[in-house]
């Protein structure tokens, strides 16, 4: 009986091939498969292992903005499932998320190589205020600060150039739940997937609740009101990476399962 692979080592290269390695006994036959909402999946490569560890490099993935991978081997199913997510950011702001559950997560390692003056913004709700972290003399003021699947910051681009975020991980499955407490918070979504927030994100929105998505090309903030069962202005569209303002009538828990379809 072989036991479930485990993915590990992700990494993007930017602009360009996702990596990652597993372990398997040598000669145990193997299958990649790919997906972009764990249900449905497409075959990527197949071969037997030759090494304790394989290595697997994705050079489709510049052609993709996200993406989940595992592995079957002997027709077991890896025992996590590892992706990839990217963003662009314009020059000025942008709202960001890291969606993914483990790897990664320290501003620090996070946000590599940015120069002097950009900054990541977070709002605390205990104290109700931005929080502040930047760039000076080449490093990080607060480089240990963590960005976790379900938060969310306001990111600052000092250049003038349009640029890639990458963030890669572990996809976090089960019933998964971020709290949304009353007036405002920024959050996103604990999954890498795009969609409605309310329709497919299953968002718990409720009468008087207001989104405020942060146009990056126009610098403003877009408001999206839900009031009498409804959205007052259509529904807002979160994409992956992208996090967003709440201001909530009442608390409330956001919940959604997450899990791999055979």
């Amino acid at each position: 009986m072989i036991n479930p692979p485990e993915l590990v080592e992700p990494e993007r290269f930017p602009y360009g091939p996702f990596r990652f390695k597993f372990a398997l006994p040598k000669g145990v036959s193997w299958e990649i498969q790919t997906s972009t909402n764990l249900k449905d999946w497409r075959l990527l490569a197949a071969d037997a292992a030759c090494s304790p560890m394989t290595e697997y490099v994705d050079s489709e993935a510049s052609n993709f903005s996200y993406r989940l991978y595992r592995v079957v081997a002997g027709g077991v199913p890896s025992s996590n499932v590892l992706g990839y997510a990217s963003t662009i950011v314009t020059p000025g702001y942008s709202m960001i998320a890291n969606p993914f559950a483990t790897g990664v997560q320290t501003v620090g390692e996070l946000l590599k190589g940015w120069p002097n003056g950009t900054s990541l913004s977070r709002f605390d709700t205990r104290l109700f205020r931005l929080t502040e972290n930047m760039v000076q003399r080449d490093q990080w003021t607060n480089p240990s600060e963590r960005l976790k699947p379900g938060e969310g910051a306001i990111f600052f681009n000092p250049t003038s150039d349009y640029k890639s975020l990458s963030f890669c991980g572990v996809v976090e499955q089960g019933t998964l739940s971020t709290p949304i407490p009353a007036g405002f918070s920024i959050r996103s979504p604990l999954f890498p997937q795009p969609g409605l927030l309310r329709e497919d994100l299953e968002f718990p929105v409720a009468d008087g609740d207001v989104i405020h998505l942060f146009d990056r090309d126009r610098q403003q903030y877009v408001l999206y009101s839900f009031d009498q069962g409804k959205w007052q202005s259509g529904a807002p569209a979160i994409n992956v990476c992208e996090s967003f303002w709440v201001a909530k009538a009442a608390a409330a828990n956001w919940k959604r399962y997450v899990g791999v379809s055979a």
